[in-house]
């Protein structure tokens, strides 16, 4: 839906939702393996 008066996407910013939780995973397994393992 359209939001009046919202202006454009800013798709120069549409990385961080799908990069950030792929790094959030990674870092995550590593910090597990570093300590737990």
């Amino acid at each position: 839906l359209p939001i009046k008066g919202k202006g454009g996407s800013d798709w120069g910013y549409s990385w961080v939702p799908v990069v950030g939780p792929i790094i959030g995973a990674v870092l995550a397994a590593l910090t597990y393996t570093i300590f737990w393992h």
